[in-house]
């Protein structure tokens, strides 16, 4: 952290600058973590995300970096352990901060003469709540600092929301293709426990040991509503299906709308009957769910566990053919690769990805 700025407006501008000119969430986030640290008269900077799980609310640790240190990366949604997460009513003054989208500041521990400013951090120009960003200072924020940290956060939040316009569906507010990979190959990373921190930094702990699995679904006769009803009530069921996996997996699982009645997740479990288990909970979520005009409609699922040396073709490849097996033998199911692959029912060449269904 440098602490010592001869020039703090152009400091402050050279991370404007620089923050505006980044791509990547994780770049991002390491961006924002050091300007706030480097332009502030500070002995550390956090960064905390809300997390939502089962309708609650909880704070995801991101990042942190103290004076004289590098940036530490604690951890990313997909890696986070849901049991250690700390509920949002736990932290008051973040929760106070976050609410009511004001900066807070409250005084350190018992015997501690520290401050610390909790400021909100927001997308879609202030609409959505992210986050906050906690600044730890031996004296009372200046005027200056606050102003120059607000105007950091806000940037970030901007360059959020671009981000999230480019790389989610227009239509479901799903995840779209885009961003795929990307979380794919961090996933891969995991799986094969070689998940290195951003360049320049360090990671104060090794990533958990972590079984990742991707899941297709596919709308059943989705074509037949489109006919029936017209395209507006197929958009309408597109958007309530995408709204059922969203309430149907964990706030630290991806899904995606690969396009027309596509759908993918990617999600952690601990073996392959919890991912099952998972999967087939929003499969009767959907079946017995009753849209407001098609009425009942089913889907059809195929799930496959990513693998060290995986790729998204590869990987995509196996849950679509476990989705076309499903497909063929009455619809509405979960049909796993590995399970179809060991009852002789599907093949798979691990060297090439390719499979082939008898």
């Amino acid at each position: 952290m440098n602490t010592q700025v001869s020039n703090p407006n152009e400091r402050l501008l050279e991370h404007l600058v620089r923050l505006s000119g980044l791509r990547r969430r994780d770049d991002l986030l390491g961006g924002l973590t050091q300007a706030l640290a480097d332009t502030i008269s500070a002995q550390a900077v956090a960064i905390f995300s809300l997390a939502h799980d089962n309708e609650r609310r909880f704070w995801l640790a991101l990042t942190e970096v103290t004076s004289g240190s590098d940036i530490h990366y604690f951890s990313d949604p997909m890696g986070a352990a849901p049991d250690t997460l700390l509920p949002i009513e736990d932290a008051p003054d973040r929760m106070h901060c976050l609410d009511r989208v004001e900066v807070v500041v409250r005084a350190g521990a018992v015997g501690d003469d520290h401050q610390v400013t909790c400021f909100p951090i927001t997308v879609s120009e202030g609409a959505a709540l992210w986050g906050v960003a906690e600044i730890r200072s031996k004296a009372p924020l200046s005027e200056a600092d606050q102003s120059g940290a607000l105007r950091l956060i806000t940037l970030y939040g901007n360059m959020l929301d671009m981000l999230d316009y480019s790389e989610c569906d227009a239509l479901t507010g799903l995840w779209n293709r885009k961003p795929f990979d990307d979380l794919f190959y961090k996933t891969l990373r995991r799986v094969e426990q070689v998940e290195p921190p951003p360049q320049g930094t360090e990671q104060r702990t090794p990533p958990p040991t972590a079984n990742f699995w991707l899941a297709m679904a596919d709308i059943d006769h989705f074509k037949q509503v489109n006919d029936t009803y017209g395209h507006l009530i197929g958009d309408e069921v597109l958007i309530l299906v995408a709204r059922l996996m969203k309430t149907s997996f964990r706030a630290y699982d991806k899904v995606y709308r690969f396009g027309g009645e596509e759908f993918v997740v990617v999600l952690r479990s601990a073996d392959h009957a919890t991912a099952m288990a998972a999967v087939e909970r929003f499969r009767a979520n959907m079946e017995a769910f009753v849209f407001p005009q098609a009425g009942r409609i089913t889907v059809s699922m195929g799930v496959t566990e990513i693998q060290a040396g995986d790729t998204p073709a590869a990987a995509c490849e196996r849950a679509d053919q476990a989705v076309y097996y499903a497909k063929h033998h009455g619809r509405n199911q979960v049909c796993s690769e590995s399970d179809l692959v060991r009852r002789g029912l599907l093949t798979v060449d691990r060297k090439v990805g390719d499979v082939e269904l008898f």
